[in-house]
């Protein structure tokens, strides 16, 4: 499958939607800081997204997530009374966003899917 590449415009559009009210991942870059310096940061994240689609190889730092334990139930000593969470890196929810939009397309235009099966 060949990937588009990836216009400035569309990260731009992407960080804007991005709420700003999440807990940010391994890097510490929450939206809110990153709506500030996004006209610093959309053109290296640009090129490094193309970069990625074009080679099929994801950045080993955007794979490694922050993993919270989150109580559910009962006994708070017992480990098994918690859920893991990982938290993901905004740039990597960024490449996600842009890899499922050229995906989909790409299945929609070969009419490799049934309505049921885009869910996301």
């Amino acid at each position: 499958m060949f990937c588009t590449p990836v216009l400035t415009e569309e990260i731009t559009k992407i960080i804007q939607k991005f709420p700003t009210n999440k807990a940010p991942g391994k890097v510490n870059i929450n939206a809110k800081l990153l709506k500030v310096i996004s006209k610093q940061v959309t053109t290296p994240l640009t090129y490094i997204i193309n970069l990625s689609f074009a080679s099929g190889k994801i950045p080993t730092e955007l794979k490694i997530a922050k993993v919270i334990p989150i109580y559910k139930f009962r006994d708070r000593k017992l480990p098994e009374n918690y859920r893991p969470i990982s938290l993901l890196s905004i740039f990597e929810k960024i490449m996600k966003k842009l890899m499922y939009s050229r995906l989909s397309n790409f299945l929609e235009k070969k009419q490799c899917t049934i309505q049921i099966q885009i869910w996301l």
